[in-house]
């Protein structure tokens, strides 16, 4: 067991992060069109180097999104399961997303009152992040691998069709290292972000040069069909492990009228 655990210490090593560094944070940002408009709370949570949880509300004491992922390696996710707070603080899932052996995204939603919803997707190419996951994914690969100048993640996104919902390709997501500079009073590395695909976009993202999460990110094309292009921005980073954590989304249905 000791011998395991010193190799996935060395692994992790070559990819910028180690167990014996990683320290679990809250990060805390705000999700919107990038003139404010649409503003949603976002909040991104790593237990572990290689699981991600992510509450989104606009409002407490209303339904609120509560999923999770966890890293198949450094760079994408191999599993996301989708739920929605509980009137507990946990999660209720009704759904999974999961790459499956033979490279495809097979999605399986049973959202309360909805038929279940199905879906296959091949990415364009290798690794991927789910855009409607509001970077999370991507979040968790720049802390794993914050040595990294460059990057290219193919960009689906779930969104609904005319028999209900599921993959849409938006092409490829590149970025490239254009300088360290401070951005919101943090030091930074900015990187500039284009999206080769159907519509071609281009953006900005900036992450701790230190730390690896993102501080800021804009994308001229939106991760929900209710918006109209992106942003990403970090609010506050708490330090905080899981009861931390779980507080944050029991406090979600606090003192809220039955029924609410």
């Amino acid at each position: 067991m000791h011998r395991l655990a010193l190799a996935l210490t060395i692994l992790l090593a070559g990819c910028g992060t180690t167990e014996d560094r990683f320290k679990p944070s809250i990060l805390h940002y705000v999700r919107s069109n990038q003139d404010g408009t649409e503003a949603e709370t976002v909040v991104q949570f790593r237990p572990t180097p290689m699981d991600i949880a992510v509450y989104k509300a606009r409002e407490r004491c209303t339904t609120a999104a509560y999923v999770t992922a966890h890293m198949a390696n450094s760079r994408e996710a191999g599993r996301y399961v989708a739920g929605k707070v509980a009137r507990d603080g946990s999660q209720a899932a009704f759904g999974t997303l999961e790459l499956k052996p033979d490279g495809q995204l097979e999605m399986s939603l049973n959202p309360p009152g909805v038929p279940r919803l199905t879906d296959r997707f091949r990415p364009r190419l290798r690794p991927f992040v789910i855009y409607d996951f509001d970077f999370a994914d991507l979040n968790a690969s720049l802390q794993l691998d914050r040595r990294r100048n460059s990057f290219r993640y193919a960009l689906p996104v779930l969104w609904p069709t005319t028999t209900g919902f599921g993959f849409r390709d938006l092409g490829i997501l590149i970025g490239r290292l254009e300088r360290f500079e401070t951005h919101n009073g943090l030091r930074s590395k900015r990187f500039a972000l284009r999206v080769e695909g159907p519509q071609p976009a281009a953006g900005t993202l900036w992450a701790h040069a230190e730390k690896g999460f993102i501080i800021d990110a804009l994308l001229s094309i939106p991760n929900h069909q209710e918006y109209r292009d992106f942003r990403l921005r970090l609010v506050k980073e708490d330090p905080g492990g899981q009861e931390d954590w779980d507080k944050l989304t029991r406090a979600h249905y606090r003192d809220c009228a039955t029924g609410q």
